[in-house]
């Protein structure tokens, strides 16, 4: 058996999917293990393609799942990461986004919001969303938090936009935009994390565009 196969051949036990689940409650990831099997294979995939040396080891079962068990851990841990950076942006976006003002204040923000719309449009044309969601998504759900910013700065509306209300926002018009409303609450939960990290990934962007950095 190659190193390709026995490497893929342990993705497809109990075993990985044990692991599976114990790295996701180690690193709280909003994934289920299963999902984490499925990214662990692409990247095993990738990685043994271009892979010119044989796995270090006498006993070549062996060998592979310990390379297999290793890459699903850095894969737990990119997961990981990416949800921290996901909440770094949420946390940046709530400071930058304007609050409840006063009219002439109100002015100010609908021009900074309409600045900021033009930027993600921009990227929108410029095809450089992830290709794992759909656009109109992403840029409908993106537009929408923007539109929901200026609306509440208007009204008076001024509660405090942590996590939990990036989350409602985001997660109510992927909820309302994506196709196939009827599944699973698991595809669904998976869809709505995939493409939330899009958003939060598109509307940094556009900041960034606008000249503001992290730091």
């Amino acid at each position: 058996m190659s190193d390709r196969d026995a490497t893929l051949a342990w993705l497809a036990t109990d075993d990985a999917v044990v692991a599976a689940r114990r790295l996701v409650r180690r690193y709280s990831l909003q994934i289920e293990p299963e999902d984490l099997v499925s990214q662990t294979r692409i990247t095993l995939l990738e990685r043994m393609s271009r892979r010119t040396a044989p796995l270090v080891g006498d006993d070549v079962q062996k060998a592979a799942i310990r390379f297999a068990a290793r890459c699903m851990g850095n894969v737990a841990i990119d997961n990981a990461r990416k949800m921290v950076r996901d909440q770094q942006q949420q946390v940046e976006l709530a400071n930058l986004l304007p609050q409840r003002a006063s009219t002439e204040d109100h002015v100010e923000a609908a021009v900074f919001i309409e600045q900021l719309t033009s930027r993600v449009n921009e990227i929108v044309r410029e095809g450089s969303t992830c290709p794992g969601c759909q656009q109109e998504v992403v840029f409908a759900a993106a537009t929408e938090v923007l539109q929901l910013v200026l609306i509440e700065g208007a009204s008076g509306d001024d509660a405090a936009r942590d996590n939990a209300w990036f989350d409602d926002a985001i997660e109510s018009v992927i909820d309302r935009t994506s196709p196939g409303s009827s599944q699973l609450a698991a595809a669904r939960r998976k869809r709505r994390v995939r493409c939330k990290h899009c958003v939060m990934e598109l509307l940094g962007s556009a900041l960034r565009r606008m000249g503001y950095r992290r730091g």
